[in-house]
């Protein structure tokens, strides 16, 4: 079976969009979605239209838990406003409330089997769905994410890809389809066949243009949200 291992759309629908034809291009058949589906950017109803045309498995991340939250209280939604732009707003409005539902009650962490291999879906880390494991972490740090019995440890958050071999299990993060934040105008995702075991770490192009106007017009106060989605592109092809 020949699975693409998601993370960290976090509301870009264009650049789900890149990722998946690509995916379909590979032969991908299912799709494994480590959470953060939702946030920063404004279109949570598109990515959600766009998965379900695929089977898949899903995992919460810390900005449905945000969600989840600001519709109980008005003051959480005004700080995540402040910090991190409307895209909560736009997802508590657009989206039907049996879909918030459905991201809101999703697993913080899950155990599946894919094509005979074990796959451990995590946010975070397998201890903490808040847990940050960036591709420079301490060997400690690496051992204390690896789960008995798994083929992969599969983990999201750090919007960086990486993936720690050797050791079993591999611990497996594939960057952020929607926020990479080594580098702008790219859906970074992962293509694992689970026949042969063979990993590999992909990164698709798309046009960050509109989005890039999108987010200075709504969220004007955070300059960041417009800023990584072009960081270390040249500036040729941000213009052209």
């Amino acid at each position: 079976m020949k699975i693409a291992v998601l993370a960290d759309i976090h509301g870009n629908a264009g650049a789900l969009r890149a990722a998946l034809i690509e995916a379909r291009k590979r032969g991908v058949e299912h799709l494994v979605v480590l959470g953060d589906l939702i946030g920063y950017y404004y279109a949570a109803r598109d990515v959600l239209e766009q998965l379900r045309e695929w089977p898949f498995v899903a995992i919460r991340g810390n900005h449905e838990r945000m969600l989840a939250e600001a519709l109980k209280n008005d003051g959480a939604m005004q700080t995540y406003r402040e910090r991190y732009g409307s895209a909560l707003d736009v997802a508590a409005t657009t989206l039907q409330p049996q879909d918030i539902d459905w991201l809101i009650g999703l697993p913080d962490r899950t155990s599946i089997h894919l094509g005979e291999m074990a796959l451990e879906l995590c946010h975070g880390s397998p201890r903490d769905p808040d847990e940050y494991v960036y591709p420079d972490a301490k060997a400690a740090t690496l051992e204390a994410c690896r789960v008995a019995g798994a083929d992969l440890v599969l983990m999201g958050h750090t919007h960086y890809p990486m993936l720690a071999a050797g050791e079993r299990p591999l611990l497996l993060n594939p960057g952020s389809v929607g926020q990479a934040r080594d580098r702008g105008g790219f859906a970074c995702w992962c293509r694992i066949d689970t026949d042969t075991r063979v990993v590999v770490l992909e990164r698709t192009p798309y046009d960050t243009r509109a989005l890039i106007d999108e987010a200075r017009r709504r969220d004007g106060h955070l300059p960041y949200l417009a800023d990584v989605l072009e960081r270390g592109y040249p500036a040729a092809a941000r213009t052209s």
